[in-house]
């Protein structure tokens, strides 16, 4: 909500040349992807002449029904994507390349947890007329402590559309001990992947699932007018489903945290200092400002830095996540785990943001936006 002004805030005389309009101008954007349960099943040390990975996902739609989708990861790098009618897709085309689609009935596939099982299965005709199935069973036992994971999906997209946050609750390895897989492609079957190391005193395939998925586009790529937003009575603002707090600098609305969720689950961003009122800019102004990234109850932050130049009519502003994802697990396998893998960590210091908003004579801004990878 509304705040006064305090150390978040720049000096309104050094970098505004105008009086507030009472409204802000915000280039950002959220959009939730509607997935709840995701699994990946990797078979790379024993791959089909095309396939090495399969992945699972049940998202549900706009009238609440289970809808499923399976992604075939192929061995030159791009992707296979079957999915049932009606599934609600997120941002799938963007965050995988070379996505190819194609609906499957998927009949009999189910992708059930409890407190006590994990049951996949699916299985459908590939398009070389292959029959594929995947089956895995687990029985959690007592000892399970799954843990959070912020996807590193977004390392392997060659030209984003958004920056992916998406935040995999209760995540688990199979375990070796309790836990029944098969893959079957043309009747060929072929060895799940293992975890070389032990959690949790078990040996591990590397098949791993989150039960509670929360995935959000932030900035999705954009060309268009930008709509001024008008503050409520408590000087806060719902722009569908996006809520704004405010910061208020000499009359100048400032964005000092944006956020969004579910019913389940919410993400905040908090930029320091907070975000100025841009089409009130004075002309040469060059900012530098950081950002953080979080979800509820993680044990781990996504921070970065920000850039606004403003040039005549123009204003450029820069967002890059430089210091890339910081967990802060205290479980020393996960450390390890962490530490070893550095694209859990690092993957998001290699995007950038760059938009470009325009203000015409009326001082009306229009905005050209993209992500892309350095």
């Amino acid at each position: 909500m509304f705040r006064k002004r305090g150390a978040n805030v720049l000096n309104s005389e050094a970098i505004y040349s105008e009086p507030s309009k009472g409204a802000i101008v915000s280039p950002f954007s959220f959009t939730i992807d509607p997935m709840e349960h995701l699994i990946l099943v990797n078979f790379e040390k024993d791959p089909d002449a095309y396939y090495n990975t399969f992945e699972f996902q049940q998202a549900r739609d706009e009238n609440g029904e289970k809808r499923l989708l399976a992604i075939a990861y192929r061995t030159d790098g791009t992707t296979d994507i079957y999915y049932q009618p009606g599934f609600p897709f997120g941002s799938q085309d963007s965050v995988l390349n070379g996505a190819s689609f194609f609906e499957r009935p998927l009949e009999g596939a189910k992708f059930e947890v409890t407190a006590d099982n994990m049951e996949v299965y699916f299985v459908f005709e590939d398009k070389m007329g292959r029959e594929i199935k995947v089956s895995v069973k687990e029985s959690k036992g007592r000892n399970k402590k799954p843990f959070f994971l912020l996807a590193p999906i977004g390392a392997n997209s060659k030209k984003p559309m958004s920056l992916p946050v998406y935040s995999l609750y209760e995540m688990s390895f199979a375990r070796q001990k309790y836990s029944d897989l098969e893959i079957v492609i043309d009747k060929v079957k072929h060895k799940p992947d293992t975890f070389p190391m032990p959690i949790d005193c078990a040996k591990n395939y590397f098949t791993r699932y989150s039960e509670d998925t929360f995935n959000v586009d932030w900035n999705k790529n954009f060309k268009g007018s930008l709509t001024p937003l008008t503050p409520d009575m408590n000087c806060g603002i719902d722009d569908m489903g996006t809520t704004y707090e405010l910061e208020e600098n000499a009359g100048h609305y400032e964005i000092e945290r944006m956020s969004t969720g579910n019913k389940r689950h919410k993400i905040t961003i908090e930029f320091y200092p907070a975000i100025p009122d841009i089409v009130c800019l004075s002309n040469e102004i060059d900012l530098d400002g950081s950002f953080s990234i979080t979800t509820d109850n993680t044990p781990g932050t996504i921070c970065g830095n920000y850039n606004i130049k403003r040039t005549g009519n123009d204003i450029d502003f820069q967002v890059n996540p430089t210091d890339g994802w910081k967990p802060n697990e205290s479980r020393w396998i996960l450390k390890i785990l962490f530490l070893a893998v550095k694209i859990f960590k690092e993957w998001p210091k290699s995007y950038v943001w760059n938009a470009r908003i325009t203000l015409d004579d009326r001082g009306q801004p229009m905005m050209q936006s993209a992500w892309k990878r350095i």
